[in-house]
């Protein structure tokens, strides 16, 4: 779906999603050139996004309107951003199941510890119910995507871990949502998975590329390409 999550979202029905898997734009401070290529001199809302970094609550609430009863919701975040988006997500009625770290194949030069690890607040709507898979680690190694291995998105995830947020959190055939959609990682997920995806972005040029990425692993699946 091309446009703003907060208005395509109000077009999906009530409590109609398994899952929201989101990896949202958050302030992530970084000066110093050391940090190239990825370098913003300010922040990534002003020099990555297009436009103001969206209201956590306002996308969260939307969110736990159309996930359905007692399902999860996986988010994306660091640690300049996790207590506020943990706080809204909690006074709209999510509930803290588990923290958990990838831990990237990338550093980041920072002055209290060199940062090696992204977040993935992994939180539910309603009652509790197991992951279907309860050897997964609550951490987990990444080899995250690179410019040289044709990197599309400058915060693109790799899908090794959003694959197994998606297996773990739905059934076959089971709706998964993105509200930030970037370069289609969750789509591709979905389809590795047998999962029906929908995702938003409201940037033309991701939109294209998560699009075409998306048909491609499609055609490469009913070409019978694993």
């Amino acid at each position: 779906m091309k446009g703003d999550c907060l208005v395509r979202m109000k077009e999906i029905p009530d409590k109609s999603v398994d899952c929201v898997i989101a990896d949202p734009p958050y302030i992530m401070t970084k000066r110093g050139k050391s940090c190239s290529p990825n370098w913003m001199p300010d922040n990534m809302g002003e020099n990555v996004f297009d436009g103001d970094i969206p209201n956590f609550y306002d996308w969260l609430f939307l969110c736990y309107q159309k996930l359905k009863n007692d399902s999860h919701i996986y988010i994306f975040t660091n640690t300049v951003s996790l207590q506020r988006i943990l706080n809204d997500a909690t006074a709209i009625g999510f509930k803290l199941h588990n923290i958990i770290t990838m831990i990237k194949d990338t550093n980041m030069p920072n002055r209290w510890y060199l940062k090696c690890c992204e977040l993935v607040l992994f939180m539910r709507k309603g009652l509790a119910y197991p992951i279907n898979d309860m050897t997964s680690k609550d951490w987990l190694h990444v080899v995250m995507p690179k410019q040289k291995d044709g990197k599309l998105h400058v915060t693109q995830k790799p899908v090794k871990p959003v694959r197994m947020f998606v297996h773990n959190s739905t059934p076959l055939n089971g709706i998964i949502l993105d509200p930030f959609m970037g370069s289609g990682t969750t789509g591709i997920a979905c389809l590795n998975t047998g999962r029906n995806f929908i995702g938003i972005e409201k940037d033309d040029n991701y939109f294209s590329i998560a699009k075409n990425r998306i048909l491609t692993r499609y055609n490469e699946l009913q070409r019978g390409i694993k």
